[in-house]
C-alpha cells in the first residue's frame, strides 16, 4: 500500500516537473523574445516597449521559481552531503529525515504565506501593464506546492542519501 503510494506520487511528481519544465522553456523564451525586441527597438528605432522592463521582471519571477521545483525534483539544490555520508547510517537517516522535514516546512510556509500575499494583492495593479499583482505573487506559493510534492517523492528515495539524490 505505502509502496503504491510512493509510485504514484512519483508519477504526479514527475509529470508536474515535465509541465513545469515545459511552462519554464516556454517563458524563457518569451523572454529572451521581449529583452531583444525592446534592446532593438531602444537602440535601431529609438523607441523602447513601455512594458518590457514589467514583463521580463515578472517572467523572471516565474522561471526563478519554476526553477527551483524543477531543482528538488532533480536534485540538484547543494546539499552538505559529505557530512551525512560520513555518519553512521541510522544517524544518516535521522539527519536526512530532520532536513527533508524542515524542508517541508519550508515548502508550507511557502504555499501558505506565498498564497495570503498573492490573494492581498489581487486589487494591486501593476504600473505599465494594468495587471493584477497576483500574477507574479502565484509563483511562490504554486512552486511551493511544487516544491513540497517533489520533495515527498524525492524524499523517499533518500534512503540514508541527501535528499534529492536519486541512486539511493
Amino acid at each position: 500500500m505505502v509502496r503504491k503510494l510512493g509510485t504514484a506520487l512519483d508519477t504526479v511528481s514527475e509529470r508536474a516537473n515535465r509541465a513545469a519544465e515545459r511552462l519554464m522553456a516556454i517563458l524563457l523564451a518569451l523572454m529572451a523574445v521581449v529583452s531583444g525586441v525592446a534592446i532593438a527597438g531602444r537602440f535601431l528605432f529609438g523607441y523602447s516597449l513601455f512594458w518590457s522592463d514589467e514583463v521580463t521582471r515578472f517572467l523572471l519571477v516565474w522561471v526563478a521559481f519554476l526553477g527551483m521545483s524543477i531543482g528538488i525534483r532533480r536534485g540538484a539544490h547543494p546539499g552538505i552531503d559529505s557530512v551525512v555520508r560520513a555518519l553512521r547510517p541510522n544517524v544518516a537517516r535521522s539527519v536526512v529525515r530532520v532536513a527533508l522535514g524542515a524542508s517541508l516546512l519550508f515548502f508550507l510556509v511557502l504555499i501558505v504565506f506565498g498564497g495570503m500575499l498573492a490573494q492581498m494583492a489581487w486589487l494591486q495593479r501593476s504600473p505599465s501593464l494594468g495587471m493584477p499583482m497576483t500574477v507574479p505573487y502565484a509563483a511562490v506559493p504554486i512552486a511551493g506546492f511544487l516544491m513540497l510534492l517533489h520533495a515527498l517523492a524525492v524524499g523517499g528515495h533518500a534512503h540514508g542519501h541527501a535528499i534529492g539524490d536519486q541512486d539511493g
